[in-house]
């Protein structure tokens, strides 16, 4: 006899499995309608299997998916899961057609100092004293004009003269190629220059630029533009003493590069140095200032306002608001994406739709990355998204709970505890906004940067009103009184206002533990993590909370993941650096690839110089040879040796930064110069049994942007051009 027929009540209750079935059935009922919401996670991932890969695609495999992505598009119509998948199709052929349309010959050796002419697309400042300028070459010497790369980007004092945009120039320079990651995995500068249709680097050594050609069309709204910027920044630096004019023409225009080096440090430390780059924030502040004055300026005509829709006028003022901005601040990528998403929002109202919705972040992002797919590996893209995410679902929870909680009813209090409560309401709805978007841009920050600020909450929330009250609104207002020299007042106010946000930005910098560097974590770790957030975020009824599961599961993956290695080289033989027992890296050189070493040393976590930690114990050098014992094997670096006679005796890992040619083979592991030439930097493994060598080149893959190396000598560079669909 079954224990149902002794327990009436356990007769009548529903099998487990009909119960199990009745709660799938209704989490997958409360995603109904919500497909489109994963359109830029799916296309994200599509976008990012194509960048994972090893090997390039062919063209027929690019228009087949996109086919199939198409067809599956297309039957997403009955179910949303085929639309999703058609996207994870469609973002992979989507970057491949990126690839295919930036594609352009590489520069594969390093040149002397050879002439070339070219026309000029752009030249930005990098420093007090340098600039950089983007070049389309059309004579380059000992190259033939058909292995032309599309583009070149070169570094020049700012001595050399300026340079308007389409001019026709000639100078000497030496070139390089594209460069290489500093180790295998790192971040590939590399890539995203060959994105952007350049194939080779370089920096200019003629000490005066000449000008051949003026500009063939004229840009009228681009010469228009510059001289604005130049007029501000000057209107600027008169009112206003430094460091706040530098700061407040950051702002402004867009120019960072007078900001002092201290206050980028003290800014990045407290977690504001976002508020240097005009993006998300500046943009919603300055469109929103207008959106809001337009607005209340029409409603004090009460004809006007009843008869006409004021909102829909406010919005599209906004909009040119926000379009200015954006050209204003010379476009770059990320205040462009900001435009669009403020764009869309603003929209919306126009349209008589939601203005601040999922659905509105969605169409967003989707038109970024169907415009820009590399947008989806990159650091700033990926943390506005992240952060805006985190908002929109938060806030929409909120609301769901406020009308679900129904109205509170009861006495109108006095106006002063009606602005008392506003006041303290403002300020925790500030440190919600910045707990929020903090965590949710702090995982790719961890991943892209490996700095985390512990206090970057307490200084968004001092920091953020401050920016929102006394710096935007009255930047907005001295721009519009500049015609009429009229700015000092509200330039006067913001330099008070960025006055304090730098003693804020100086104060949470110098709290204790503030300046928090973390090794960077394992990709596939970071990715289950984000991927957590995003099912947390968007995934509807209680079935969300399985994405705080994804989350702890990424978290245990990245407390698991794979020991560093030993060992990393340079990719010119520069600099070797050994991890000791504590699990710090000790440079044998002080002084030699201090650009790829530091950025070793920020990847594993450590805020020290170049300097300071080779003074660590773990080398023994003399007259060029260093020498190190790394897991009970003995290390041997050489460092300028070429043609002395070498002592190969007990060396289980040999390293030189020269040829070695025949010498010493019966070492293990011998890793010299040519080996490094042909395959980038170095990590070394020694906890096996054997060495295990992996390589710059060898984790980049075989993609076009990657620089087959080839001797100088010889005339054509590598080709990273695909053919044409």
């Amino acid at each position: 006899m079954s224990l149902a027929t002794l327990d009436p009540a356990a007769a009548d209750a529903p099998p487990r499995s009909a119960w199990f079935s009745a709660a799938i059935g209704a989490a997958l009922e409360a995603q109904h309608g919500r497909s489109f919401l994963w359109s830029a996670p799916t296309l994200s991932l599509g976008i990012g299997t194509y960048f994972a890969l090893g090997q390039e695609p062919g063209t027929l495999l690019l228009i087949s998916l996109a086919a199939a992505g198409a067809v599956l598009f297309w039957l997403g119509r009955v179910t949303g899961l085929l639309l999703l998948a058609g996207l994870v199709l469609w973002g992979f052929a989507l970057a491949g057609f990126q690839s295919w349309r930036s594609a352009t010959p590489l520069l594969a050796f390093t040149t002397g100092e050879v002439a070339v002419t070219g026309r000029a697309v752009s030249v930005d400042r990098s420093s007090r004293t340098r600039l950089v300028m983007i070049l389309a070459p059309e004579q380059i010497g000992g190259i033939a004009p058909e292995r032309l790369p599309k583009r070149l980007r070169l570094t020049l004092p700012e001595s050399a003269g300026a340079t308007p945009p389409g001019a026709l120039v000639t100078f000497k320079a030496r070139l390089a190629p594209l460069p290489s990651p500093v180790a295998p995995g790192a971040f590939d500068y590399g890539r995203s220059l060959w994105l952007d249709g350049i194939g080779g680097t370089g920096r200019v050594t003629s000490q005066a630029i000449e000008i051949l050609d003026n500009p063939r069309t004229m840009m009228p709204l681009e010469s228009w533009l510059s001289a604005i910027r130049a007029a501000m920044g000057a209107r600027i630096h008169a009112a206003l003493a430094e460091p706040y004019a530098s700061f407040a023409e950051a702002l402004i225009t867009g120019e960072r590069s007078s900001i002092p080096p201290e206050i980028n440090k003290s800014l990045l430390i407290s977690g504001l140095y976002h508020i240097l780059s005009i993006s998300g924030l500046h943009m919603w502040l300055a469109a929103g200032s207008v959106f809001w004055a337009v607005r209340a300026v029409l409603a004090l005509a009460p004809g006007l306002a009843l008869r006409f829709p004021i909102r829909k006028w406010a919005a599209a003022a906004a909009l040119l608001m926000g379009l200015f901005y954006m050209l204003l601040a010379q476009g770059g990528t990320a205040t462009a994406r900001s435009f669009l998403m403020v764009a869309i929002v603003f929209f919306a109202v126009i349209v008589d739709r939601p203005a601040l919705s999922m659905r509105n972040l969605a169409l967003a992002a989707v038109v970024i990355l169907v415009l820009d797919p590399q947008a989806a590996i990159e650091a700033s893209f990926q943390m506005s998204f992240l952060a805006v995410l985190g908002l929109v679902a938060f806030y929409e929870a909120w609301a769901r709970w406020r009308a679900d909680r129904g109205a509170e009813e009861g006495a109108t209090p006095h106006w002063s505890w009606r602005l008392a409560r506003w006041a303290a309401a403002a300020f925790i709805a500030s440190l919600v906004t910045s707990l929020i978007a903090g965590f949710s841009s702090s995982l790719p920050a961890a991943y892209h940067f490996g700095r985390i600020s512990p206090y970057g909450v307490l200084a968004n929330g001092l920091a953020i009103p401050v920016v929102g009250v006394l710096v935007m609104p009255f930047a907005l207002l001295a721009v519009l009184l500049m015609p009429f020299g009229l700015e000092e007042l509200p330039l006067a106010v913001m330099g008070k206002g960025l006055e304090l946000v730098i003693a804020i930005s100086n104060g949470v910098a110098a709290l204790p533990g503030a300046n928090e560097v973390i090794a960077r974590p394992p990709l596939t770790a970071m990715v289950v993590m984000v991927s957590g957030m995003v099912l947390l975020c968007l995934l509807a009824g209680p079935v969300r909370l399985a994405g705080l599961a994804v989350m702890a599961l990424g978290a245990l993956l990245m407390l698991s993941a794979p020991p560093p290695p030993d060992l990393l080289i340079e990719a010119t033989g520069a600099n070797v650096a050994l991890r000791d027992a504590a699990g710090h890296l000790v440079p044998a050189q002080p002084r030699r690839a201090r650009f790829a070493v530091e950025k070793w040393l920020q990847a594993n976590g450590e805020e020290v110089s170049l300097a300071e930690a080779a003074k660590r114990a773990g080398w023994t050098c003399s007259h060029g040879r260093c020498a190190a014992r790394v897991r009970g094997r003995a290390v041997v670096y050489l460092a300028g040796g070429e043609g002395k006679p070498l002592n190969c005796k007990g060396m289980d890992v040999l390293i030189a930064d020269f040829p070695l040619r025949g010498a010493c083979r019966s070492v293990t592991l011998r890793i010299d110069r040519f080996d490094l030439w042909r395959h980038g930097a170095h990590a070394i493994d020694l906890s096996g049994p054997g060495p295990l060598v992996t390589t710059a080149r060898g984790a980049q893959g075989r993609r076009p942007w990657v620089v087959v190396p080839q001797p100088r000598q010889l005339t054509e560079p590598a080709v990273g051009s695909k053919s044409a669909p």
